[in-house]
């Protein structure tokens, strides 16, 4: 009868670096990550937290209202 249902490891030797390597590649894998990210787009260190929060903080409103009226206002002038 075959095994079909046989461990992939096979000596404590096997087993001793399965359990370093599930440990570490992790570890790597999320260091290299962190590094990956750290080493992105670079900022003014001088900048306030209002001149980097600007761009995406900044909301343009507009009236609805007071573009219809205007747009009546330079069909009948013209």
């Amino acid at each position: 009868m075959s095994e079909a249902h046989g461990s992939l490891i096979k000596s404590p030797k096997q087993l001793i670096i399965m359990v370093f390597a599930s440990f570490f590649v992790p570890l790597i894998i999320i260091l290299l990550l962190m590094v990956f990210v750290n080493n992105g787009k670079r900022v003014d260190l001088d900048a306030s937290a209002e001149q980097l929060i600007k761009p995406v903080a900044q909301l343009n409103f507009k009236d609805a209202g007071a573009s219809a009226e205007s747009k009546e206002a330079t069909s009948a002038a013209k």
